[in-house]
């Protein structure tokens, strides 16, 4: 679960990710003053006990095995757990809806309908797992596994290529205020020492959980299929989520990537989520593509941390890839909101219900495949685009939730213009409309409107009244 001091952290996080986007725009004095206010905030409260087992301490669970051994017959899983008993098929792969955080309430994700889940940073940092070179305690990646895949989620999983036993060696740790966020990362958050050592560990979290009945999980329900390299490596001042360079992302992602494959062809590689694709952000990207970055990876991934909210900076992503001639998918994997970055002080819950929908709306149209919204419970951005506030459900829910019902699995989306959008869903076409234009001309005689909060009508396309907030408009 993630508590309220949590919850402070990550809107401290957002803070620095915005002040770091925007200090082109602002003024650099403005945002470090507002960076350093929110840091004597959250400092009261930091009270991260680190990890559970002592560094260097030599695990013995039954989850740990050297490199290189295969689990004793004893300690394997029942045979009906081997593929005979894993599914081949990933429920809801075609979803186009996931949370950040669901593990905070995966019950209210899952009656939702989303069905992607991506912990952040999550359980898959090299150091926790294999703590000491050649011990592997899988507990934590387990238990991760199972509760996202006892609620129906497919996991994207951020690999994270930092081990204090590695990096002690060759690097040099981040000061302590530096390294105080997101600390179970540790205090190295450069590329490997020995990158053979962190392409065994990637090699061997993806076999465990590929479902092909080699060395895998007890109990894997299906496969885990999708492997996000790092986070945000651009990110490298007020929040550091890596020390390296351009050349030494491309070798990281080039190491991940042929791990991966080897241990099963069919998964999916995802590109460590961009911060954005402007100033150093975009340099850190274009030299990553210009070494040929982009063949180590399937999908292409963007985070919108409240800046670019219109269409979740989509449509500009979508411009600096074709730009770089990264002919990829993409996907949005951080979706959060800020009122102040739409010139307000704040918007009510209805306003939100109304603007998150169009953003995903447009950003759909703009080329997003996948997006995974960061505010299921108490949002680090504005409090306001809470999904769920002390477990109550928040106006923003029902929004999300009809979003969800209406537009999920589509397979086409078109915009026919601002405020007119056609997404084809089963077959059938639905209709995102708002504003002051008329019905589109293809739509016609008896139809039902839905409004963001679940109520229906019936009315005629031609007697179909519409205004600034969003309706779903299906045929009948």
């Amino acid at each position: 679960m993630v508590d309220d001091h949590d919850h402070l952290r990550y809107a401290y996080v957002s803070l620095i990710r915005s002040v770091s986007v925007a200090r082109h725009r602002t003024s650099r004095l403005v945002a470090v003053v507002l960076a350093v206010a929110l840091l004597v905030l959250v400092a009261g409260c930091t009270t991260d006990s680190g990890p559970d087992v002592t560094p260097g301490e030599r695990d013995t669970s039954p989850e740990s095995s050297p490199i290189g051994s295969p689990l004793p017959e004893t300690e394997r899983p029942p045979e009906d757990t081997q593929p005979s008993g894993v599914s081949t098929t990933l429920p809801g792969e075609d979803s186009h809806f996931g949370f950040m955080h669901p593990e905070d309430a995966y019950g209210e994700a899952a009656d939702l309908g989303a069905r992607w889940s991506r912990p952040h940073p999550g359980a898959f940092i090299w150091g926790e797992v294999e703590r000491e070179p050649g011990q592997y305690d899988w507990s934590r990646t387990d238990r991760a596994v199972k509760e996202a895949q006892g609620h129906g989620f497919n996991l994207i999983v951020t690999l994270w290529p930092y081990a204090e036993w590695d990096q002690s060696r060759c690097r040099t740790p981040l000061p302590e205020d530096r390294a105080r966020e997101f600390r179970e990362l540790g205090r190295y958050r450069g590329p490997p020492c020995d990158l053979e050592a962190y392409r065994e560990f990637v090699r061997r979290a993806v076999e465990r959980y590929d479902g092909d009945g080699v060395d895998d999980m007890p109990g894997l329900k299906y496969p885990v299929r999708y492997w996000e390299v790092s986070n945000e490596p651009s990110m490298q001042e007020e929040l550091t989520f890596f020390t390296g360079t351009p050349p030494d992302y491309f070798e990281i992602l080039r190491a991940t990537h042929g791990a991966v494959e080897a241990a099963d062809p069919d998964a999916t590689v995802v590109q460590g989520g961009a911060a954005s694709a402007e100033h150093e952000t975009a340099d850190f990207w274009e030299e990553v593509y210009d070494l040929g970055g982009a063949q180590y990876f399937d999908i292409a991934n963007v985070h919108s941390i409240g800046l670019e909210s219109y269409d979740l900076y989509a449509s500009k992503y979508a411009t600096f890839l074709d730009e770089n001639d990264v002919e990829k998918p993409f996907w949005v994997t951080e979706a959060q909101y800020s009122a102040r970055a739409l010139g307000r002080d704040r918007l009510s819950p209805e306003e939100w219900a109304d603007y998150i929908t169009k953003s995903f709306v447009r950003a759909y149209a703009a080329g997003a495949q996948k997006i995974v919204y960061v505010g299921l419970t108490k949002s680090p951005g504005d409090l306001e685009t809470s999904l769920l506030l002390r477990g109550e459900k928040q106006v923003p829910y029902h929004a999300y939730g009809t979003m969800v019902e209406k537009l999920d699995e589509f397979t086409a989306v078109e915009k026919l213009e601002e405020g007119a959008y056609k997404f084809t869903v089963e077959g059938r076409e639905v209709y995102v409309l708002w504003g002051s234009s008329e019905a589109p001309a293809e739509l016609s005689g008896p139809v039902t409107v839905t409004e963001v909060d679940g109520t229906e009508t019936e009315t005629t396309a031609e007697e179909l009244e519409l205004g600034e907030g969003p309706v779903f408009v299906e045929g009948r």
